[in-house]
């Protein structure tokens, strides 16, 4: 009962333990995820309020099919014809708040589109472009929101070998893996509790892991280990592998929306750590923030040479930092409310800007 009331590290270490002694569903549920040899993931259809407790981030989500009997749960309202934008992407576009929050519902709601969503969290871009080919030829959406995220070097890489495309590469070390809850602490979230913290999960890797920081009189969580070494191209040829599908597969959409007259628009989304650089510097070192940018510049350098469609959102996310938004979670990694709000903004203006679709 008192659980939604609890710091958000507490709320972590007893997430798994049993609700009820008798039942085995934990306190937070998991994600329902199937392995998808085409989307890497999906969700089942028809999920009803399914919650999500990720760290300081909270929401419920439901899940409908893009038509009948098509097999991957998205979070959307139905779609309206004609469709004027078809968006994808990971759990940044999925939304990690409310829906009425989410930045793909307010460029439905208030910038005056018909607009369906077929985000799916946990995925790459080349999973992305799979879905794409499924959904986005019968309908013919005048435009094609994109968005990417840095992770998705690694999940190209992952899709590969769910489809045995690729053999093992060598890659950046893995996070230390999270034990579940075991003994009394499969019952009591006070033993759990007792059991994190005097007895945690030995360290595997060689990295430290997180720091807090304050920012705008808010303690900030951000991430100081292996997680940039993983989505630097060059570093590794897991990663290396994962940029070249990704910028295929990327090429691959433009091909395929140009082929009815539509357009892409390639929604760039930065990291925490990038957003809060200069907030940063003394706690986790330029260097690290230097390495945590590299395959966002990258990839718009590929837009430039390549003409294509790329929205930059880095910059105005700074600079609503500055002004004392907050943008993302203080603890999760994902955009809060006030980051969607932005984002839907931006998108709106720039599609007002170029012209792309009048307003419904």
């Amino acid at each position: 009962l008192a659980f939604e009331y609890l710091p958000p590290k507490v709320q972590g270490d007893i997430q798994g333990v049993r609700r009820v002694p008798w039942s085995e569903t934990p306190i937070v549920p998991p994600m329902p995820f199937t392995i998808d040899r085409d989307f890497q993931v999906r969700l089942p259809v028809g999920l009803v309020d399914y919650p999500v407790r990720w760290s300081d981030a909270r929401f419920n989500f439901n899940t409908i099919s893009a038509w009948e009997g098509h097999r991957a749960g998205l979070r959307s309202d139905p779609p309206e014809w004609a469709l004027d934008i078809l968006t994808f992407g990971d759990s940044f576009t999925f939304c990690w708040t409310a829906w009425e929050q989410c930045w793909v519902e307010t460029l439905d709601i208030e910038g005056g589109w018909n607009v369906f969503n077929a985000a799916i969290p946990g995925t790459g871009t080349t999973a992305q472009l799979n879905l794409m080919k499924e959904l986005a030829p019968p309908w013919k959406p005048a435009l094609v929101v994109w968005a990417w995220y840095n992770n998705d070097l690694s999940d190209n890489y992952d899709l590969a070998r769910i489809r045995d495309e690729v053999g093992e590469l060598p890659g950046a070390p893995a996070d230390d893996p999270v034990a579940p809850p075991s003994g009394l602490g499969q019952f009591s979230a006070l033993a759990q509790l007792i059991n994190a913290n005097v007895s945690p999960p030995p360290r595997l890797t060689p990295f430290k892991h997180y720091e807090t920081v304050l920012v705008n009189g808010r303690r900030l969580l951000v991430h100081t280990n292996e997680y940039p070494y993983a989505t630097v191209i060059d570093a590794y040829p897991r990663t290396q592998y994962g940029w070249e599908r990704g910028i295929a597969a990327q090429a691959e959409g433009q091909d395929l929306v140009k082929a009815w007259g539509g357009r892409l628009l390639i929604v760039v989304i930065p990291t925490k750590e990038e957003a809060y650089a200069e907030f940063l510097t003394e706690a986790v070192g330029q260097a690290y923030l230097d390495q945590m940018a590299i395959s966002r510049e990258r990839l718009l350098a590929e837009c430039e040479v390549r003409g294509w469609l790329c929205l930059d959102t880095l910059p105005a996310f700074r600079e609503a930092i500055r002004r004392g938004q907050t943008i993302y979670y203080g603890f999760d990694s994902h955009l809060d409310s006030s980051g969607n709000r932005l984002l839907a903004e931006m998108v709106e203006a720039y599609i007002a800007e170029n012209q792309f679709i009048p307003k419904r």
